[in-house]
């Protein structure tokens, strides 16, 4: 199905809406406007533009600080009519979208036709967005080192001194590399997980990611990294008066 489209949407842990988490007040709207599912994904490392300070997952006195990540993948219309609520709710944050192709979806429901990931045309409108934004996906192991740092604390550090809209890193909690091929690495098995997969996602403006990009290549000796165009629909930086 290629008439598809995933959100991503960036929010703080501790930031709060209609008297919860603002993170589950995105899901509870999510699934009260029919979204046919989300993922929430909480950081490893990260900084946004209200907190400057890098968290880590490993310190609990920055924990209501860490990024955490909603996924919805849907029809452009159903997304369209979840984008307004994200705009209301989000008041630090950053939304974007993009295409993508769906190869295997499994309902749950016995008649494939009552899916929302089967419904009327696109509403919505791609000239509305943002377009002028790029993301960098960098996949890094977590043993890789950087002038005496791990790479992927490195790479968010350098983001934060180049002045990009933020940045996350998402730890994994199994996989194998060009260079560790001959041992899949896990979570939780204490002589395997040193250097588990770590994914440090950047997002801004193509004419700021096009700066960054030579230090990446610098600094990425045993990874990959990939950049892709995403049509931002919502961004909301904090206030910083204050």
């Amino acid at each position: 199905m290629s008439n598809t489209e995933q959100l991503t949407i960036y929010v703080t842990e501790g930031d709060r809406a209609q008297g919860k988490l603002l993170y589950r007040a995105l899901m509870d709207v999510a699934r009260q406007s029919s979204i046919a599912g989300m993922t929430v994904i909480r950081t490893a490392v990260g900084y946004g533009q209200r907190h400057r300070d890098i968290s880590v997952d490993w310190m609990p006195e920055l924990a209501m600080q860490m990024i955490v990540v909603l996924v919805v993948i849907d029809q452009p219309d159903a997304i369209a009519r979840y984008i307004p609520h994200i705009q209301d709710l989000v008041q630090d944050g950053l939304a974007f979208m993009e295409r993508v192709t769906v190869v295997h979806h499994a309902p749950a429901t016995d008649d494939p036709s009552d899916s929302p990931l089967h419904c009327a045309d696109p509403l919505f409108d791609v000239e509305d967005t943002m377009t002028d934004y790029e993301r960098l996906t960098i996949y890094v192991g977590e043993a890789d080192q950087w002038r005496g740092k791990p790479v992927h604390l490195a790479l968010v550090e350098e983001a934060r001194r180049q002045g990009l809209i933020g940045a996350t890193v998402l730890r994994g909690m199994t996989g194998y590399g060009k260079h560790n091929q001959e041992r899949i690495k896990f979570l939780g098995i204490i002589e395997l997980s040193s250097d588990l997969p770590m994914v440090v996602s950047l997002i801004d403006r193509t004419e700021k990611i096009e700066q960054f990009l030579p230090l990446v290549q610098e600094m990425v000796v045993g990874g990959i990294v990939v950049r892709d165009p995403v049509r931002v629909v919502h961004h909301a930086p904090a206030n910083t008066s204050n």
